[in-house]
């Protein structure tokens, strides 16, 4: 579904970002990107819907390259949730979920239904949760919310980065094992930026594990765990379990 050509990044005068990424992210995957702190993995999310722009190389998304996409069109494809839960203050959260359905012209009745549905499904009453502020929202309900405003819309693709960073662990857990649920429910294309190897593991169909801005290996968990590409790759496991048991 969408693929990576040669891909680079650079900024003036600071060197490659990222040097010549080459891979496939599957119809339906759930492709978990990680590696340490300034490996790359948000530079090469961002630049699915063109908020930022390779210098080199060309990425297709269904066979087209990204750039011949009319830019609207294309981000109205791909849900997008970021660590820094960005919900409209002044709009209630039946009113967050529903805005890329409105941008997409959907019937506004569908648009209600879809809203309740989606609330029912990640266990927040719709009755007591649609009138809501975001200031009355817990940071786990909101996250929860902002995943749902993503996938209101029906997008082929859907964007996550470092979504549960800064969450307590146990609603870390939670919403791990929910978006696990809404992937398998409705088989959205999931890109997943994480520094957490325990939590690749944990979600992905397949890993891309990423080191000063390049692929160092593209693999299953389980395949990862038992045939680890390089010392570098073993020794990330290992340091993420040693921290885990500080």
């Amino acid at each position: 579904m969408i693929i990576y050509k040669n891909v680079s990044m650079a900024y003036p005068g600071s060197g490659k970002v990222l040097d010549k990424l080459n891979f496939e992210i599957e119809d339906g995957e759930f492709f978990v990107m990680v590696g340490p702190s300034g490996s790359g993995k948000t530079t090469s999310l961002k630049l699915m819907n063109r908020l930022i722009e390779q210098t080199e190389g060309d990425i297709l998304f269904r066979g087209k390259k990204i750039k011949d996409y009319p830019l609207r069109q294309l981000r109205l494809n791909m849900g997008y949730v970021l660590q820094q839960i960005a919900l409209f203050p002044n709009l209630t959260v039946a009113e967050n979920i529903a805005l890329i359905p409105e941008m997409k012209k959907m019937d506004k009745r569908e648009i209600s239904q879809r809203t309740d549905r989606l609330l029912d499904q990640v266990g927040l009453d719709p009755k007591k949760y649609r009138k809501r502020l975001p200031k009355d929202l817990s940071g786990g309900e909101k996250q929860r919310i902002g995943i749902l405003r993503a996938i209101a819309g029906d997008p082929e693709v859907l964007l996550m980065d470092e979504p549960f960073s800064a969450l307590d662990p146990i609603s870390k857990a939670q919403l791990q094992d929910l978006i696990k649920k809404i992937h398998q429910d409705y088989k959205i294309t999931t890109v997943f930026v994480t520094h957490d190897m325990d939590e690749a593991l944990k979600l992905a169909d397949r890993i891309c594990i990423m080191k000063e801005g390049k692929v160092v290996q593209i693999a299953s968990p389980k395949e990862m765990i038992e045939n680890p590409e390089n010392t570098f790759v073993r020794e990330f496991f290992n340091q993420e379990k040693e921290l885990k048991n500080e």
